[in-house]
Formats: C-alpha cells, sequence, structure tokens
C-alpha cells in the first residue's frame, strides 16, 4: 500500500493515534478519537472498521484500537510534515497564531524530498512553534518527560511553558469561539513555549465537567510574568498549555 493510496481522512484519524502514543497512551478507545475528531462515535467506528482492514490498525469492538507498524509510519509522516511545515511557516514569518491552521494543509502533500530540503533550508530547531518534537527521518520522535498540563500546578508554582497542544475538544470551548480564535488569545497573551511565569492565583470551575483523559481540568489561572504583568488564563487556555516547574532566578 503506498501513501497515494491513503485518504486525507484516514491520515488524519492516525494522527489522532500518534497524539495519544506520543502522550504515553498507544490504546484508544472510539470515544475519544471521537472528541478529539469533534464527530460522533458512529462515524468513528465505520472508520476504524475501514482502518483495520487495510492493516493500518488493530480493532477490537467496544475496547478501543492501536496503531499497527504501517499505521505508525504513516501517522509518523503526517506528524512529521506538519510540524516540518510549523517551523519553516515560522521561519517565514507568519504570525504564530496562523501556522497550526496552514500547516494542516502541508501535512497531507508534502513529498518526502520537499520535506527534506524544508529541514535542511531551515536547520531544523530541536522543537517546532507549537514546543513539540518534529519526529526524524527514521520514524524516531522525542518528548519531554517533565512536561503537564498547567492546571496540575498549584498556587505559587513558578513554571515555563514547554509545549502547547495543537487539538481541543470543541464541545467543551465558548460557543462563540473557534480553534483560531484560540490561538490568537494564546499569541495575545504571550502564553507561548518558553515563556516562564508565576501562578498567582487558581480557581476551580464548579460546572465544567473534568476528563483527566483528554488534559480537561475545570480551573482557572491568573498568571504573572517577568515584567509582574497578569494573565488571566480561562480553563480552556489552561488546558491547552503544557509546562514544567523551573527554580526561582
Amino acid at each position: 500500500m503506498s501513501s497515494d493510496d491513503i485518504s486525507h481522512t484516514e491520515e488524519e484519524y492516525l494522527e489522532v493515534f500518534f497524539w495519544f502514543l506520543e502522550y504515553g497512551s498507544s490504546h484508544v478507545k472510539t470515544n475519544q478519537i471521537a472528541e478529539m475528531m469533534n464527530v460522533h462515535p458512529g462515524t468513528v467506528t465505520s472508520m476504524l472498521r475501514k482502518l483495520s482492514k487495510r492493516k493500518l490498525i488493530k480493532y477490537t469492538p467496544y475496547y478501543g484500537a492501536e496503531l499497527t507498524s504501517k499505521g505508525k509510519e504513516i501517522a509518523l509522516r503526517v506528524v512529521r510534515n506538519h510540524r516540518l511545515a510549523e517551523s519553516f511557516l515560522y521561519w517565514l514569518g507568519l504570525p504564530w497564531s496562523r501556522i497550526h491552521e496552514e500547516a494542516c494543509k502541508w501535512e497531507h502533500v508534502l513529498t518526502d524530498e520537499i520535506a527534506t530540503m524544508i529541514e535542511q533550508k531551515i536547520k531544523l530547531p530541536e522543537r517546532g512553534p507549537s514546543g513539540a518534537f518534529t519526529p526524524k527521518r527514521d520514524g524516531t520522535v522525542e518528548t519531554i518527560p517533565t512536561k503537564q498540563p498547567l492546571a496540575l500546578f498549584e498556587e505559587g508554582s513558578k513554571v515555563e511553558i514547554v509545549e502547547i497542544l495543537e487539538r481541543v475538544i470543541l464541545r467543551h470551548m465558548p460557543k462563540t469561539l473557534d480553534l483560531q480564535d484560540i490561538f490568537e488569545e494564546l499569541e495575545e497573551k504571550n502564553l507561548l513555549p518558553g515563556q516562564k511565569l508565576t501562578i498567582i492565583s487558581v480557581k476551580t470551575r464548579m460546572n465544567v465537567k473534568i476528563e483527566m483523559w483528554s488534559h480537561l481540568y475545570a480551573t482557572d489561572m491568573v498568571l504573572e510574568d517577568k515584567s509582574t504583568k497578569k494573565i488571566n488564563v480561562p480553563y480552556y487556555l489552561v488546558n491547552m498549555i503544557l509546562a514544567r516547574k523551573v527554580n526561582s532566578d
């Protein structure tokens, strides 16, 4: 099976499997994929059966699925293309908030030749604009072992943002916002990888469902940057930000 035989939609599903794998879960349930893809569970079931027939995943009804070696190979290529495109677009000077959406178009069409040319041209950094590592040509990918969702840190903690999750569960976002609005808010507040902050206050929302597997926590925060500027961080941004604890300067 060549990569030309795989549809863009199938690649999107395999990419979601890889995201779960990257954050420590090789086995993924139907409802988890449905929420990450923002589609009906029945739609996911149909696709999982199709991917299973194509030997791209191992699927057990009512249990879930995981990537096969072939499925992982394709997922890695798509993720590599996406993150290479992000780094290239950042290098070109595209605003941070617009990079993800544009890279989503590139991830399905970059050839290995062009991907290699981009890598050589920009002297690829270890981590792209979102903070995630770019898979290497041999299929290996590094991770940051100490990162965790911002919501798990306590008041008074000093943290450094290391990665912005590029998927959100739309049903947990305010209905007045879309994903592009979220990226613009992150950029406007300078809640980007490398930023060091102090958590000034933490507030739990009683009306937001907590789902640990999806990094959803009912938490709002107020952060302070080095200039002592206060930054209000609502729960839907808290859940996209991965950070690590740092010592006081």
